[in-house]
């Protein structure tokens, strides 16, 4: 086997001196995303600039036996970014960022994966009328880069009720596999197809092994989206819910959303805010707004868009009737007055809602994100979850310097929501063995009493469905097959699921 040195000289050959580097400075800042428990310190970071230089790597990589991580914008929560212990290479793919065209006949977008949701909304939005991807990303957007939201399946941005996941918007890859080899998925997989626009019709649908595979299975190097025209008209109210003799906040809150699904009214996004987490807000002065506003308990907000006037006020008509049946108090109609809808929508809030966990608790604080799915009906299941959880670990959060666990939940396409929450604690160096075992328990705790259906798979979640029993051998050795097939050195992402530890 080559030395580590040789694997980089052969690689600096294809990219250049100036996009390679074994710096333990750079390496080290590589070891981490957003949250600070799991690291592992790579050997080598690389910044391709194409789907030819990644095929050059992964054949070196192969014939070395290098594992290789993929990395977009780093912005998760969950490990999916990083190497699971130390050495290898990181492949940047940052460096490919472009938007390569936008077919107005077909409504499609083709981008290079590395660049973020927010330029890609951005510049798409001064095309023509102005046009959206409709999902428009994760919370992280800013950053977060399109290739990291197709691999972890986000949600979290805007327009997840209306058009669901980033997944679902997929009809196209290019993707480097493991061996090197490049294929396209969807339409273009037809050599004389000449733009992709969707996904099926040549068979099995491949795109779904790289859609939410945490970079398991290749590297993805190109996508194409559908593309949407901006609504003209949009609408937005914010609602405090306070518990009745008969019913709980977060009953009332699940009895409006599932209302606003089941009668499939056009809602481009809904939240939830936990009274937890609104206490949170409100008691560090995060949303001045809801200060203002004198908020306690619950708070449910939406947003609503249209292609007219009088659409959009029949729409509003039929969202609001619903809220006003559990007699939700209504907050102003401005942003000052505390209307997280309008601020949402109007001011990027799609893209800074989840801050609030980042320096929570100082500059040490960290979140360890738990996001999953769940059927709408067992929201008020995971609001007790995460209260008895805290309460069973109050000792062992303080301990380690103090945090604690809450979520927001926010309406999915068509029928469910997303629960994004997880750890807000402390994050000393020396605690991280247990802040890692907290997280782990509670994640395996949701997996095991509420079916949990977690979907930033990275390091932590992947392992987490393996060590709870929650994948049948049957399931998991079908995995193993596919992955063994499509990386028989095992060297892409290896670690994640266990994946790639046991051939």
């Amino acid at each position: 086997m080559n030395s580590i040195e040789d694997t980089y000289e052969k690689i600096e050959d294809i990219v250049g001196p100036k996009y390679i580097s074994n710096s333990k400075a750079i390496c080290y800042s590589y070891s981490m995303n957003c949250d600070t428990v799991l690291q592992g310190i790579p050997d080598i970071v690389v910044r391709p600039q194409s789907p030819e230089e990644i095929s050059e790597i992964l054949k070196i990589a192969n014939q070395d036996k290098v594992k290789v991580i993929p990395r977009g914008g780093g912005a998760d929560l969950t490990g999916g970014a990083k190497p699971i212990g130390d050495g290898g290479i990181v492949l940047d793919l940052t460096r490919m960022d472009k938007i390569l065209d936008i077919d107005l006949k077909n409504y499609i977008v083709t981008v290079e994966v590395g660049i973020s949701w927010s330029e890609l909304c951005e510049q798409l939005s001064h095309v023509g009328i102005g046009y959206y991807t409709g999902s428009t990303g994760p919370a992280s957007g800013f950053s977060a880069t399109v290739g990291g939201g197709l691999s972890n399946n986000s949600v979290g941005g805007g327009g997840a009720a209306m058009y669901g996941n980033v997944t679902e918007q997929c009809v196209g890859l290019e993707v480097v596999l493991p061996m090197g080899d490049i294929i396209y998925t969807g339409a273009k997989a037809n050599s004389f197809c000449e733009k992709p626009f969707t996904r099926f019709g040549l068979g099995p649908d491949y795109s779904g092994l790289f859609l939410g595979d945490v970079g398991i299975h290749g590297i993805k190097t190109k996508a194409s989206l559908q593309i949407y025209p901006i609504p003209e008209y949009a609408a937005y109210s914010t609602y405090q819910i306070n518990s009745s003799e008969d019913m709980s906040e977060a009953v009332k809150g699940t009895n409006v959303m599932s209302e606003w699904q089941h009668r499939r009214l056009p809602l481009h996004d809904f939240y939830y805010y936990t009274k937890g987490y609104t206490s949170l807000l409100t008691m560090f002065k995060i949303k001045k707004n809801l200060v203002n506003a004198r908020v306690e308990g619950s708070v449910l907000f939406y947003t609503a868009v249209a292609d007219s006037q009088k659409e959009l006020e029949i729409n509003v008509e039929k969202i609001e009737k619903v809220a006003s049946n559990y007699e939700l108090r209504k907050l102003g109609d401005t942003v000052e007055e505390g209307n997280l809808g309008k601020w949402f929508y109007e001011e990027n809030g799609r893209w800074q809602w989840a801050h609030i966990y980042w320096g929570l608790y100082g500059p040490e604080g960290t979140s360890l994100g738990t996001c999953l799915k769940c059927p709408t009906y067992q929201l008020p299941d995971y609001v007790k979850f995460y209260n008895d959880w805290t309460t069973r670990n109050t000792k062992k959060l303080w301990d380690i310097g103090g945090g604690g666990a809450n979520f927001i939940a926010f309406g999915c396409n068509p029928t469910y929501i997303d629960v994004t929450g997880g750890l807000a604690i402390h994050s000393e160096p020396k605690n991280r063995e247990i802040q890692y075992e907290l997280w782990k328990d509670m994640i395996i705790s949701q997996i095991k009493e509420l079916g949990g259906i977690h979907y930033w798979m990275g390091e932590i979640i992947g392992r987490a469905l393996v060590d709870s029993g929650a994948l049948t051998s049957e399931y998991y050795n079908f995995m193993i097959s596919i992955k063994k097939a499509l990386d028989p050195n095992g060297i892409i992402s290896p670690g994640k699921f266990y994946l790639g530890d046991e051939y």
